[in-house]
């Protein structure tokens, strides 16, 4: 029995170990992923500009997204990326990788012209770089190539690309509504902003019918996503998730199945957005206080499932009883005191709700509770099924019986509270708990403050704040986080002073208050690099001084 926990936002999750059962019964083969003759594909959006190798992102790491990406069924990872001339770096790394390990699993350019140039001559070239890669994802024999924005090339740029590269066209292309008929050119047009609902309303499926199927007809490409939040100075709202958007949205698409060729899954890493399904590693945009320790990696798990069905028309056997849930840790109407910013535009779209989406092998009972609020669901039939209660402060517990008998059980470590002081946060973690990892474990080991190297010394545990970080100049988070790699990280940039924080972050800066200094014992959570070392805690940074920069 699996229990997964997903937060929500100005959310929050909770979670655990996490499986992919659905693939053991899916038996999703290399040749499962291939091209089919009914011509339907998924993709995933991966965000390039998060991949900065000075965060410790190598090819291994290309190795085990892929292999991910992979394993819930989808056929290309679409690979958006910008100026930077690092990214094209990686993704060569990337293509690399995928050769490496012989994956079917193929990879597409989509270039992002909010930090792209409107260049035309070199984008061509980039996209010549990989066209003839073995793992270049074509469709019937050309290059796929999509983006995100790209008015600015205008047909004629758009005709240069398709006559030079031998490319299918399927790009975001925002204003095109209503002038499809001008724009020729596109094989595809590739719906982003389909994923959500556009304000305080629910998505149907009429919607896109009507909107854009009616003037694209098989032309049209869409989306699917969780939820949207985003919570910066420049960007500053969230889109509406409520009544199990993602389950909703698959749903939908698979009514809609006959009329579309393509799906693209948004997304893996876009830490900023807070859809990330993957693990938490790479660059995060400065600012991001709503994604380390809130993984949403049991999304794969979930996205495993439907993807399945999209592309062979059919769900498949649920063969084993699994529960995802998430809720927010605090009530929509809660204000953070500490954060600097308003309240995200649509936090009074989202209801105070535990959402559970339940797939069991056969009927049973399940029992919902956070907090003071408690329900029984009985005789819950075998398949998926759709169960919510009022979220109220306290614990979040899920339970599942069966012929008198608890199949599985799960308490969360994360309460939901009425108030918060730190930033505002609509992110969602996974969990997943089994009968035979639901118990707690010890341990005689003990993580130590030891400095990381000579060059390098402890100056304690300080306390930190979302604005402003204690060194606020340069941040990284990485799952293999220490204090040499973060050391190194900072030294390598020229910063004297380095903090660990979470167990999987790091900041570099010039100098520190030295009057926000707390006992070393608060810096207590392992580093996720090395888990006999400690680096930091919950807005506790664990600093160390370089001697003689």
């Amino acid at each position: 029995m699996l229990l997964l926990g997903l937060g929500l936002g100005l959310l929050v999750v909770v979670t655990s170990a996490v499986r992919v059962p659905f693939l053991r019964s899916l038996e999703m083969s290399n040749t499962t992923i291939e091209k089919r003759g009914d011509t339907k594909y998924v993709f995933l959006h991966h965000i390039v500009g998060n991949t900065f190798v000075l965060y410790l992102y190598t090819q291994d790491d290309w190795v085990a997204d892929i292999k991910s990406i992979q394993s819930m069924g989808v056929d290309a990872i679409a690979l958006n990326y910008g100026a930077s001339s690092w990214e094209l770096d990686q993704i060569a790394s990337a293509y690399a990788a995928a050769k490496s390990i012989s994956s079917p699993l193929k990879l597409f350019l989509s270039p992002d012209f909010t930090s792209h140039a409107c260049d035309l001559d070199p984008l061509i070239a980039e996209i010549k770089r990989f066209a003839g890669h073995p793992s270049q994802f074509k469709v019937n024999g050309r290059v796929m190539v999509s983006s995100f924005e790209g008015k600015c090339l205008k047909q004629v740029g758009w005709q240069k690309i398709k006559s030079e590269v031998g490319a299918y066209l399927m790009p975001f292309i925002s204003g095109l509504e209503g002038q499809f008929g001008q724009w020729g050119v596109l094989d595809t047009w590739f719906c982003w902003g389909c994923a959500w609902p556009s304000g305080n309303i629910d998505k149907t499926v009429h919607d896109f019918i009507s909107r854009h199927i009616s003037q694209l007809g098989s032309r049209y490409g869409t989306t699917v996503s969780p939820w949207l939040f985003t919570h910066y100075d420049y960007k500053n709202f969230l889109h509406k998730s409520d009544d199990w958007l993602y389950l909703t949205r698959w749903n939908q698409l698979m009514a809609m199945r006959d009329q579309l060729t393509f799906v693209e899954v948004i997304s893996w890493n876009d830490f900023g957005e807070s859809h990330y399904m993957g693990p938490i590693h790479g660059l995060q945009p400065s600012g991001t206080t709503w994604v380390n320790n809130f993984p949403h990696t049991a999304w794969q798990e979930l996205s495993a499932y439907y993807i399945h069905a999209f592309k062979t028309g059919s769900y498949p056997t649920i063969t084993e009883d699994i529960v995802y849930y998430w809720a927010r840790p605090h009530p929509a109407s809660a204000r953070a005191s500490k954060d600097s910013l308003e309240k995200p535009q649509g936090w009074d779209w989202v209801s105070d709700t535990l959402w559970a989406a339940v797939f069991l092998t056969a009927p049973g009972t399940v029992t919902l509770t956070s907090g003071s609020s408690s329900q029984t669901f009985k005789n819950v039939p075998a398949g998926v099924s759709r169960l919510s209660i009022p979220l109220t402060p306290g614990m979040i517990s899920v339970k599942v019986e069966r012929g008198g008998k608890t199949v599985a059980r799960t308490l969360t470590t994360t309460s939901t509270t009425t108030t918060t002081s730190l930033s505002m946060t609509t992110s969602k973690s996974v969990h997943a708990t089994t009968t035979s990892t639901a118990t707690t474990t010890s341990s005689t080991s003990q993580a130590t403050h030891t400095p990381p190297t000579s060059k390098w010394s402890s100056l304690g545990c300080f306390v930190d704040t979302s604005y402003p970080r204690i060194l606020p100049v340069f941040g990284a988070s990485s799952s293999s986080m220490t204090p040499q790699a973060c050391t190194s990280m900072c030294a390598s940039h020229g910063y004297s002073y380095a903090a660990t924080e979470y167990g999987v972050e790091c900041w570099c800066g010039s100098g520190i208050d030295l009057s926000t200094s707390v006992s070393k014992e608060q810096c207590n959570i392992p580093c996720a690099g090395d888990k006999t070392r400690t680096c930091g805690a919950a807005w506790r940074a664990e600093v160390y001084f370089r001697s003689g920069s």
